[in-house]
């Protein structure tokens, strides 16, 4: 249902200028008058600004910002991330939908991406959920499938950071701080998080789906969470586009992706050290689930996991948990 409201919406979205008659519409998009009708009402119910005219038809009142793929597909400047684009007014969530497809044996390919506009159910680390209001959010999840072991899986989400990083500071011109495992600050506040959910085997990664939340034009938040999350515009002061920075993403990503191939675990872990503040000389606490472990970071690992030097000066490797506190 999602892409034949894609097609619905790029037809007015081309034609902003006058009303475009129910016939029209419903003739170009080989469907009866009562299923365009239909349509609408699901547009106008995800947000979309539809006057209905009467002989004359149907007008877009206000130019949506929407992740269409019509809009995206023509721009893409990658060989295969985003090649295979699914798009959704709203779903639970992009992880989740990209599980089920996985679970279901559907043949996903590498490199898929699924957008949202909204999720209901948006996921974070740890069960925990995501913030993800209509329009202003950036949420999406890419299936991969990486011919390395399922050691080397960490990396993928150190390197979507970097990506996310340098796009970011490219297109909204603000100061980007990756925080150790998969968060990224403005201002020492939160403004992406990154998922990471792997099927495996012993020796191989079958799938790597990486879900992000990026806030992009939220203009305030909920009041539990407002003092420790922030957005690209209120940190830069304007609007962003949410379409130019999934698309210098993606490009970023890939070339990063390239890197890995061809020089291995050192381009994706040279390039998080460089972005993050938190790499090297940090005194930081880490909850890993079982314990709080308390040092001084001292760089990733070959397999990203951060090296912490703790008070005895021992080197601890911790592979996942939340940094408590930071200094």
């Amino acid at each position: 249902m999602d892409r034949q409201l894609d097609e619905l919406l790029f037809a007015l979205m081309q034609n902003m200028t006058i009303a475009v008659s129910g016939e029209k519409l419903a003739r170009d998009l080989e469907v009866s008058h009562s299923t365009l009708v239909r349509w609408v009402e699901k547009l106008r119910a995800a947000g979309v600004e539809i006057r209905g005219e009467m002989f004359t038809g149907y007008r877009l009142t206000r130019l949506p910002d929407v992740m269409l793929p019509q809009l995206i597909r023509p721009r893409l400047r990658t060989q295969f991330l985003g090649k295979n684009l699914v798009h959704f007014f709203s779903v639970d969530s992009t992880n989740a939908f990209a599980a089920r497809l996985l679970n279901h044996g559907r043949k996903v390919a590498d490199g898929t991406v699924i957008i949202a506009e909204s999720q209901t159910a948006g996921k974070g680390r740890r069960g925990r959920s995501w913030h993800s209001a209509q329009e202003h959010g950036l949420y999406f999840s890419m299936v991969l499938r990486p011919k390395v072991p399922p050691g080397f899986a960490p990396l993928f989400t150190l390197g979507t950071a970097v990506a996310l990083h340098n796009a970011i500071e490219r297109h909204a011109g603000v100061q980007v701080d990756i925080k150790w495992p998969n968060d990224l600050l403005v201002d020492g506040k939160k403004v992406c998080g990154i998922l990471a959910e792997m099927q495996a085997e012993f020796d191989r990664v079958n799938s790597l789906v990486i879900g992000v939340g990026v806030n992009i034009n939220h203009a305030e938040f909920p009041a539990d969470i407002a003092g420790i999350a922030t957005s690209l515009r209120i940190a830069s002061g304007r609007p962003q586009s949410r379409i130019e920075i999934l698309l210098e993403f993606l490009e970023e990503f890939e070339e990063l992706l390239s890197k890995f191939e061809r020089s291995g675990p050192a381009a994706i872990i040279d390039s998080w050290t460089e972005h993050s503040s938190f790499a090297n000389g940090r005194q930081l606490q880490i909850n890993d689930g079982f314990r709080v472990i308390t040092g001084v970071t001292r760089g990733l690992n070959p397999f990203g996991a951060l090296r912490l030097e703790t008070v005895d000066g021992k080197i601890e490797e911790v592979y996942s948990g939340d940094v408590v506190s930071w200094s």
